[in-house]
Formats: structure tokens, sequence, C-alpha cells
């Protein structure tokens, strides 16, 4: 049958009593992640793979990012986030890759996608 496509968020690492700035639409946030293929657990992409490269984390602008660049599930799954927090992204299909997967990275057409993504600066400042 179809895929399910349903986007579920878990936080951990909450900084107690939340944070005084929380990441926002705009912010340059600076995170470590890695992401695998659901089903599998095959590591497709993250900061062990990046790390090749000499990257121990990467930058973008949230909300704003390039279109293909970063998956569009990280603009609305990392909003509010805290410095030092820890997030689960469960992104389904359609806010993954879709029915042409990414077979490149061993990721399977209609697959289900977990992210975890820590947050490590916004902005530049890695203090809240």
């Amino acid at each position: 049958g179809k895929p399910t496509q349903l986007f579920a968020v878990r936080r951990q690492d909450v900084p107690s009593g939340g944070c005084r700035r929380p990441a926002s639409q705009g912010d340059l946030i600076e995170i470590s992640y890695e992401g695998r293929v659901m089903e599998s657990g095959v590591l497709f992409d993250g900061m062990d793979l990046a790390q090749r490269q000499g990257d121990a984390t990467i930058q973008f602008v949230l909300g704003k990012q390039p279109t293909g660049q970063f998956p569009p599930s990280w603009d609305v799954g990392l909003i509010g986030m805290c410095i030092g927090e820890t997030r689960t992204l469960d992104v389904p299909p359609v806010l993954g890759f879709g029915p042409k997967g990414l077979p490149k990275r061993a990721v399977p057409p209609n697959a289900a996608l977990r992210y975890k993504v820590e947050l490590v600066a916004i902005n530049g400042l890695a203090i809240d």
C-alpha cells in the first residue's frame, strides 16, 4: 500500500524552564545531526559522514534554505528549539526524498527517515 505520511518530533535534553532564545525562522542555526532510513537503520547522512570533510557541524538559515539543500521537514521541526536540545524528527516520504528515494545514499523509494538533530548555536551564540 501507500507509505504512511506522518511527521513526528520528539524533544530530548530540553533545558529545564525552557530557553530565553528559541530558534526562529530567519536565524542562522548551527546543528549536528544524523539521518537514518527508518526501516533499515542505514545511516545515509550526518556528521559522521561530514567529518570526513572536516566538518563537525553545519549551518543554515532556518526557513530560508535553498530548495533541496536540506530536508524541508527541518524548517518545521527545528523551530522553537533550544541550544543544547536534541530532537528526533520522524519524516514521512512526502517530506523526505519521496518516490525517487536517494539511491546514491542507499535511501529507497518512499522511505520514512529519522533525523537526530542537536542545536549547537543560534546566530553564532552557543549560550542561551
